[in-house]
């Protein structure tokens, strides 16, 4: 099975600062259970403190206020377990020698002492997961839907900017077509992206937009690596043979650029266009669930709900495996991207002999 992000369980703390010193802490115990807490202290100068703040919290595997006298005072405490529970991510307390709070009332919370001396055992690896299973099954994630191609790729790019943002990056798994990575990397001036269109004219509005998914996606791949599946047989007949062959080279200096351990890539022919998922980490999924030639994805769906995404991860890596499997028995001793490299420059040979 892939292995390539199996990221830890990631803990944001709300608290208030006049609880520094436990929630020092509590960081402390989270790291040493293998868990990944997260809180102010990540926060990077010179952005907004409150949409930095949003942007952890809907990322998190679990929202953790650290209540205490001093924090159940704050309105902000409250704003934020509240912003938690509107995105149906796991909400666990931890509550300093008393429950208190309407809010939390109902939760399951974590009672422990001035010493915390119990949270080691409290907070294991073992509880957290079994939380984040539980939630996934009993809440639904929130959704974005992207209508059109053009608010699809504006989406993605900005997806995959909050992330980086964040000093954070995922491997990129994705499925469909010829992957965001036959998209070209050059300035919009360059006459690669006429050709890439034919006899088609595109506005520069959507080839930056699509230059900037493209930028994103492989600050990811090249940090955390990819796992891509495309469909190399696809003719672009709209658009003329030229821009079939500009996509495929485009694809393949990509490939060819990016180390071997980076990127395993497999086909699936005749997949065509009908869906398109893209994973990136567990920070965020999102599935096309149509498309048209000269048109691209439509009704492109998005969310940030980790708890979920992990189940997305699971299916895309199964079905990776089983054409990985029956690909590489197929190319005996040679790598994936060997083998998908050969196949695209023997469809290039094909299409110039023609």
């Amino acid at each position: 099975m892939l292995m390539f992000d199996r990221t830890e369980y990631r803990v944001f703390i709300s608290y208030s600062r006049e609880d520094l010193k436990q929630v020092r802490s509590i960081v402390d115990v989270l790291k040493k259970n293998g868990l990944h807490p997260t809180w102010d202290d990540n926060i990077r100068p010179g952005a907004g403190f409150h949409d930095q703040i949003k942007n952890f919290i809907a990322h998190a595997h679990v929202f953790m206020p650290f209540i205490t006298e001093a924090s159940a005072k704050r309105s902000w405490v409250h704003q934020e377990i509240g912003y938690a529970m509107a995105l149906n991510i796991p909400v666990l307390p931890v509550c300093l020698g008393s429950k208190p709070g309407e809010m939390i009332r109902d939760l399951q919370a974590i009672v422990c002492e001035e010493n915390l001396e119990n949270l080691e055992t409290e907070l294991s690896i073992q509880k957290v997961e079994e939380l984040v299973k539980t939630g996934h099954k009993t809440t639904a994630p929130l959704y974005e839907c992207a209508e059109y191609h053009e608010d699809r790729t504006l989406m993605m790019a900005k997806y995959a900017k909050r992330v980086l943002e964040m000093g954070e990056y995922g491997h990129v798994r994705q499925k469909g077509a010829l992957s965001s990575f036959h998209i070209p990397d050059k300035p919009l001036t360059n006459p690669v992206w006429q050709r890439r269109y034919g006899k088609y004219s595109v506005s520069q509005f959507r080839c930056r937009l699509l230059r900037e998914e493209r930028t994103a996606l492989e600050k990811h791949a090249k940090k955390m690596g990819c796992s891509l599946i495309i469909d190399p047989s696809l003719t672009y007949e709209t658009y003329g043979p030229e821009a079939r062959i500009v996509r495929l080279k485009t694809l393949l200096v990509f490939l060819k650029d990016m180390p071997d351990d980076k990127v395993r890539i497999v086909t699936n022919e005749g997949m065509h266009m009908e869906k398109n998922v893209t994973i990136v980490g567990d920070w965020f999924f999102a599935e096309s669930v149509s498309a048209a030639l000269g048109q691209g994805y439509k009704h492109t769906i998005f969310t940030r709900h980790a708890p979920s995404i992990r189940s997305r991860i699971e299916a895309f890596d199964q079905e990776f495996e089983d054409l990985f499997n029956r690909q590489c028995n197929e190319g005996k001793d040679k790598s994936s991207k060997k083998i998908v490299t050969d196949r695209i420059e023997a469809i290039l040979a094909d299409i110039v002999n023609k």
